[in-house]
């Protein structure tokens, strides 16, 4: 691939940029990643940030012109960018980001015209149904059941770990179509209304009160045989299609470029035992380090935009990239509480640093490295997808 902008790419990008700059002047005070859906002030800036947007086009950035796109893939991608950059919501990451380019690849037409012009407006907000108690990182053991009764699917079960169920209209969700089927073959892909009777939504706290996550229960809920996604009994295959956009976007990649400048100049600024921070050559060969990785996992990032724009699915380069891109935000963190000292452990004070985002950000970074599938998933895709390496002896 060419790794080189266009002059018309550059342009685009510095509008991106200059508009999400403007939008990060009404950011409420303590925004950070995921309290676009744990406070109400969250909400409403990325309800604003998401119309915005929509007037502009550019929730549509990449797709086909018959359903109202216009650019490319890598006009989305730089728009992330820019987003990341500097902490801007607006684009539902579930619809969005996930489910309008896996609708793009395996929905039927019905289905494209019904759901694509909502998300595109940004009026509607998703949610992914996908983890169970005991079927997260083996997702394909869910035991969550969709049957076919007439023209509907009756579901019945429990989902958990549902970031965002309580902000959410539509869901969609992997369910079990037929129980005693084979392992990857029973599996159904389903959209479904969130305010249908028979779902019930509890909120799973964070430790420091925060609802982010929710737990899901359907009791009987009815829901139209029309809204699948593929076919019956082969949900699996749509749901690595869209686990391939689920793990390749690049907002939280800028977010670390923007933290980590943020870091670099807190070191030109701050002295210790009479020695500035920068001039300290552990701590410069340690930034650098991570410096150099942040740009990698960016340039791995653009390839898997490069093979997604080709068609290609890029299941293998997704999970390198996730398993690369969380393991470096651990190593990040950890390196800028280590640079802060106790400073970096206080967030309600004169005395923290940046609102206490590292303080934040150490508490969570281990979510990363669990959340879309856990690293060590995303291991074993590489070997047996990417590698062909067998299962077992």
């Amino acid at each position: 691939m060419d790794f080189s902008f266009s002059a018309e790419q550059l342009k685009t990008r510095m509008t991106y940029y200059e508009v999400c700059r403007e939008l990060a002047k009404s950011r409420p005070d303590g925004f950070f990643g995921h309290s676009t859906v744990s406070s109400s002030e969250g909400w409403e800036y990325h309800r604003y940030c998401a119309k915005e947007f929509a007037k502009m086009g550019w929730l549509t950035l990449g797709w086909p012109s018959q359903y109202g796109g216009s650019g490319t893939i890598m006009n989305r991608v730089l728009l992330a960018e820019a987003r990341g950059y500097h902490d801007i919501p607006g684009v539902d990451p579930f619809g969005v980001n996930m489910l309008a380019p896996t609708l793009l690849a395996k929905a039927n037409e019905e289905t494209k015209r019904e759901f694509l012009p909502e998300i595109a407006s940004g009026e509607t907000t998703w949610c992914e149904l996908w983890s169970e108690p005991n079927a997260g990182s083996d997702l394909a053991a869910l035991t969550c059941t969709a049957i076919k009764k007439g023209d509907e699917y009756i579901i019945n079960g429990q989902k958990i770990w549902t970031t965002g169920a309580h902000r959410a209209n539509w869901g969609f969700g992997l369910f079990k179509s037929d129980p005693q089927g084979r392992k990857h073959h029973n599996l159904i892909f389903l959209l479904l209304d969130m305010e249908t009777k028979g779902i019930t939504i509890r909120p799973s706290l964070y430790m420091n009160g925060e609802h982010i996550y929710n737990e899901v229960y359907f009791d009987d809920v009815h829901v139209p045989a029309r809204n699948i996604v593929g076919t019956e009994n082969e949900g699996w295959a749509v749901t690595q299609v869209l686990a391939g956009f689920e793990r390749s976007g690049l907002e939280l990649i800028m977010s670390m470029q923007r933290r980590l400048e943020e870091l670099v100049k807190y070191c030109n600024e701050t002295s210790r035992n009479g020695r500035m921070l920068a001039r300290d050559p552990l701590i410069r060969n340690k930034m650098a380090q991570i410096a150099c990785e942040l740009e990698a996992t960016r340039t791995l990032s653009y390839r898997i935009v490069d093979l997604q724009s080709r068609g290609e699915i890029a299941l293998m380069d997704a999970s390198a990239l996730k398993i690369f891109r969380s393991e470096l935000a651990e190593r990040m963190v950890i390196l800028a509480m280590d640079i802060l000292g106790i400073y970096g452990q206080v967030k309600l004070s004169k005395w923290s640093y940046s609102a206490g985002i590292w303080e934040r950000a150490y508490s969570e970074y281990f979510v990363q490295i669990i959340s879309m599938g856990t690293n060590e998933i995303q291991r074993n895709i590489i070997a047996w997808y990417g590698l062909g390496l067998p299962r077992s002896k």
